[in-house]
C-alpha cells in the first residue's frame, strides 16, 4: 500500500512538471522534445517552439536537428544573426542532414548582411541537388520552391557582391512609429493632399487585409482606425489611392459578389472623410486574374496597376489603361519588357507630373526581396528603370512608394531589420534626383458673369510647347496639374458667349491647397450670334474650408495650429473678398451641454487669433456646433471662407 501511494505521488509530480510552464512541454527525452517543438512550428507558434528547442538542447546539446529547427525559427522571427549561428552549428554536427537548410541559411546570412557567406550557402544548396542527404525526399515541396527562388536570390547576391549598387544621400528616414506599425504587415501608404489623412493596408493576424486610416493632429499620427465598412469586408481589400483632387478613392477588392477575378479594381466617391457610390470599375480594366494596386494620373486619364493576367512577362506585371472620350477605360496595355520581368512588378505610383513612375520589382537587379525603381517619361519614351539604391532599398522587401503633395516627402513600406514586425511604414525626404518635376494643382470654375450660373465647356490651356484641354463639369469646375513656375493662358468661347482669356502665373507650391481660378464669361450681345445656353442649376456659393484639429477635451492652440492659422491669415490679407465663418465642433463623448460649450470655446480661440492678427471682426462669426459624432475627426474647428 505504501509503494502504491509513492508511485501515484511520483506520477502526479511528473504530470505537473509536464505542463507546468506555458508553451513548454518538459521532458527528459530529446526526441520527444523535438517532436513537440516541430508541432509548435507547424502551428505557427514560433515563440513556443523557441522555448521547446532550447529545452531540447539542454537535454542534448549536440542534437543537429534541434539546431537546424532553431535556425528556421529564428529566421521566421527575423532574428537573422541567431539564425545563422544555429544553422552553422547544425552543419558542423551533420552537414548532410538537409539540403533546404542551406538555402535558409543563405537567406539568414543575406538578410544579416553577410553576403559572402550567403553566396557560399546558396551554392552548397545547388551542389546538393540530386545528392544524398538525410531528409532527401521529405523536403521535395520546399526544395521545389527554393529552386524557383534560387536565381532571384543569386542575382541579388551577385549584385551586392559586385559593389555596383547605388548609394544616395537621403535625409535620415524614420519609421512612422508604434501607433501606425505593429507586429503584422503595414504597407501601400497614401495620403490626402493636405497631408492630414493617412490610408494604408494592414494584414490582420488571421491573414486578411484591410484598409486603415489615421488622422494627423499637429505632428502626431493618431491610432489607426478601420476605414468605412463599405470599403472593408470579410475578404481582402487594399492599395487605396486618392485622386489628386481628393474626390475619388481607388482600391482593390477581392472575392466580392461582383468580382470577376481573384481581386478587381474598384472606385468610390470620397467627400469629407466619407465614401459612397462604391462600384467595380467596369469596361476593359479588370480581368479574370488578379488586378490590384491602382494609381491614377493627376488629370484622371491614365490608370496604372499590377495584374497577373495572361500575356505578361512574369507573375505580376505593370499595366496601364487610358480613359476613352466616353469616360470608359480602354484595353490595358502591358508597360513593356524593359520594365516587366519574369519576377513580380508591383505597386506602381505615378506622380502628379504624369512623367515619373515608381514601382517594386523582384526581377530587375536588386539587393533584396523586392526593390523600388524609378523611370521617367522623356521625349515620349520611358527611361531605363533605375534602382533607388541604399538606404531606400534593403535586403528586405520594399513595396508601395508614395510621393506627398510637397513633391519631396515620400512614404513607403519595408521589411528591413529594426522595425516593429513584418513590413513597416517609413517616411523620407527625397534627394532632388528622385523627386518628380514640380507641378501645381489648379482648380478652376467657369460661370456666367451675369446670372452666376455654372457653365460646362471646354477650356484650352496654352503656353508655348504646353497645350492642354480640359472640360468643366455641370458645376462649372475643372481640375488640372500644370508645370510650376510658368505662366499659362486659359481660353474658352462656348456658344453664346464672348471669347474669354485669362493669364495666370503659378509659382512652385507644395500643393496642399489648389490654386484657385475663376472664369466669368459674358453672354454675346449680338442677337444674331447669340445661342441659347442650357443652364440647369444655379452656381453654388464658392467656398473653401480649412480645418484645425484639437486634442481630446481641449480648446488650446498648439504651435502647429498657430502656424497653420498664420498661413490662413496671409491668404486672407491678399484675398480680402472672403467672408469668414468659424464653426466649432466636439465629439459626442460628453453631455450635449458640455460639448456645446467646448465647441464654442474652440471656435472662440480660433476667431480671437484671427481678430488679433488684423482680420476684420465683422468678417468673423463664432459658432459652436455641439456634438459631431465620435472620433478624432470630430474634435475640430472649421473655418469656412465664402462669398
Amino acid at each position: 500500500m505504501k509503494n502504491l501511494l509513492s508511485t501515484s505521488f511520483f506520477l502526479l509530480i511528473s504530470v505537473f512538471q509536464l505542463w507546468a510552464q506555458d508553451g513548454l512541454v518538459v521532458t527528459n527525452n530529446a526526441k520527444k522534445s523535438i517532436q513537440h517543438a516541430q508541432d509548435f512550428i507547424h502551428r505557427g507558434k514560433y515563440q513556443d517552439a523557441l522555448k521547446q528547442l532550447n529545452h531540447t538542447l539542454k537535454i542534448k546539446e549536440d542534437f543537429a536537428i534541434a539546431h537546424l529547427e532553431l535556425g528556421r525559427v529564428y529566421l521566421e522571427l527575423k532574428q537573422y544573426g541567431l539564425s545563422v549561428t544555429s544553422f552553422q552549428r547544425s552543419f558542423e554536427l551533420n552537414p548532410n542532414l538537409s539540403r533546404a537548410a542551406y538555402y535558409e541559411a543563405s537567406e539568414a546570412s543575406f538578410q544579416s548582411g553577410e553576403i559572402n557567406q550567403a553566396s557560399i550557402y546558396l551554392e552548397q544548396f545547388r551542389s546538393m541537388k540530386n545528392g544524398q542527404y538525410a531528409n532527401a525526399g521529405k523536403e521535395d515541396p520546399t526544395e521545389n520552391l527554393y529552386e524557383v527562388l534560387y536565381h532571384e536570390r543569386k542575382t541579388s547576391q551577385q549584385y551586392l557582391l559586385a559593389g555596383n549598387y547605388p548609394k544616395f544621400e537621403y535625409t535620415p528616414f524614420k519609421n512612422m512609429g508604434k501607433l501606425i506599425n505593429g507586429p503584422t504587415d503595414e504597407y501601400l501608404p497614401t495620403l490626402t493632399a493636405d497631408g492630414k489623412v493617412l490610408v494604408f493596408t494592414r494584414t490582420k493576424f488571421n491573414g486578411n487585409q484591410d484598409v486603415m486610416l489615421s488622422y494627423k493632429i499637429g505632428e502626431e499620427w493618431q491610432m489607426p482606425e478601420y476605414f468605412d465598412q463599405s470599403i472593408n469586408t470579410s475578404e481582402n481589400e487594399g492599395m487605396a489611392r486618392f485622386s489628386a483632387d481628393n474626390t475619388t478613392l481607388y482600391f482593390a477588392g477581392c472575392l466580392r459578389e461582383d468580382t470577376e477575378g481573384g481581386c478587381d479594381l474598384y472606385q468610390a466617391r470620397y467627400i469629407h472623410g466619407k465614401v459612397d457610390q462604391i462600384e467595380r470599375i467596369e469596361g476593359n480594366l479588370n480581368s479574370k486574374s488578379w488586378d490590384s494596386q491602382p494609381s491614377i494620373t493627376c488629370d484622371g486619364n491614365v490608370l496604372y496597376f499590377s495584374s497577373t493576367r495572361e500575356g505578361g512577362y512574369g507573375s505580376a506585371d505593370i499595366y496601364f489603361s487610358e480613359r476613352l472620350p466616353n469616360g470608359k477605360w480602354g484595353v490595358p496595355q502591358n508597360f513593356g519588357p524593359e520594365f516587366n520581368t519574369i519576377g513580380d512588378e508591383e505597386a506602381p505610383f505615378i506622380s502628379s507630373d504624369g512623367k515619373t513612375l515608381y514601382y517594386t520589382s523582384t526581377g530587375l537587379p536588386g539587393m533584396g526581396d523586392g526593390d523600388i525603381f524609378i523611370t521617367r517619361l522623356e521625349k515620349g519614351k520611358w527611361t531605363k528603370p533605375q534602382n533607388m539604391g541604399l538606404p531606400i532599398n534593403s535586403q528586405g522587401k520594399e513595396l508601395g512608394f508614395y510621393i506627398q503633395a510637397d513633391g519631396k516627402t515620400a512614404n513607403f513600406s519595408s521589411a528591413r531589420e529594426g522595425g516593429e514586425g513584418g513590413m513597416d511604414l517609413y517616411e523620407v525626404e527625397l534627394p532632388p534626383a528622385f523627386q518628380p518635376r514640380s507641378i501645381v494643382h489648379v482648380e478652376g470654375y467657369v460661370y456666367d458673369q451675369e446670372s452666376q450660373l455654372p457653365l460646362s465647356c471646354e477650356v484650352d490651356i496654352i503656353r508655348a510647347e504646353y497645350k492642354y484641354k480640359v472640360k468643366s463639369d455641370e458645376t462649372g469646375r475643372f481640375f488640372i496639374c500644370l508645370p510650376a513656375d510658368k505662366a499659362f493662358s486659359f481660353q474658352t468661347q462656348p456658344d453664346g458667349y464672348d471669347y474669354h482669356i485669362s493669364a495666370e502665373f503659378f509659382e512652385s507650391t507644395d500643393n496642399r491647397q489648389s490654386h484657385h481660378l475663376e472664369m466669368a464669361l459674358l453672354p454675346t450681345k449680338s442677337a444674331v450670334k447669340a445661342k441659347p445656353v442650357k443652364l440647369t442649376q444655379k452656381r453654388e456659393i464658392k467656398e473653401r474650408r480649412v480645418q484645425f484639429f484639437f486634442p481630446f477635451d481641449s480648446f488650446e492652440l498648439t504651435e502647429d495650429t498657430e502656424s497653420d492659422l498664420n498661413k490662413l491669415i496671409n491668404l486672407l490679407s491678399q484675398e480680402t473678398w472672403w467672408n469668414v465663418e468659424v464653426i466649432g465642433l466636439a465629439d459626442n463623448s460628453g453631455s450635449a451641454e458640455y460639448n456645446q460649450q467646448l465647441s464654442e470655446k474652440r471656435a472662440k480661440s480660433i476667431a480671437d487669433y484671427l481678430q488679433k492678427s488684423g482680420i476684420q471682426t465683422d468678417q468673423v462669426f463664432k459658432k459652436g456646433n455641439g456634438s459631431q459624432g465620435s472620433g478624432k475627426l470630430s474634435r475640430r474647428v472649421d473655418v469656412r471662407l465664402y462669398r
